[in-house]
């Protein structure tokens, strides 16, 4: 992965550096937060605590991605809400990997999965279903009205 820096702006306001990184990853999918970080403390010179990828946003179609990076100056300039973002976002990835087919729960023994119900089970299950439910009766009146209007339309 290479990466450019495209803006740096100081904020002394906020006591930090904005920067806006343009991210080369030919061949592979878009670099999480960890990897940029580790990259990002090398190139700055800067401690990991002090940074704080704010976004990465994807390039469509293309292998390059831009993400924007807040630096500060010391700890207690990195608001706490932007610090607990960060590590939740790190953990995220962590604890996120995809079930494998080993790991899916299988149906008991007993059970049989819709796919293997006979046909003749499938229909028996429908016509319970039918018999459940309460059939709407009309009073006698709207009966004979609806009739009605049935044979008019014929």
């Amino acid at each position: 992965m290479k990466f450019d820096i495209l803006e740096h702006k100081k904020n002394p306001l906020m006591h930090r550096e904005e920067f806006l990184i343009g991210l080369d990853h030919s061949g592979k999918p878009t670099p999480n937060r960890k990897e940029i970080m580790s990259e990002l403390v090398k190139e700055l010179k800067t401690k990991e605590d002090l940074i704080i990828i704010d976004k990465i946003f994807n390039k469509v179609g293309k292998p390059s991605s831009e993400a924007r990076v807040l630096v500060y100056k010391k700890p207690g300039d990195v608001p706490k809400y932007k610090l607990e973002k960060m590590k939740r976002r790190l953990e995220k990835k962590k604890k996120e990997k995809p079930a494998t087919p080993a790991e899916k729960p299988e149906a008991a023994e007993g059970e049989k999965k819709p796919a293997e119900a006979k046909p003749e089970e499938q229909e028996a299950g429908k016509e319970e279903k039918k018999e459940e439910k309460p059939a709407e009766e009309k009073p006698p009146e709207e009966a004979k009205e609806a009739e009605k209007k049935e044979e008019k339309k014929e």
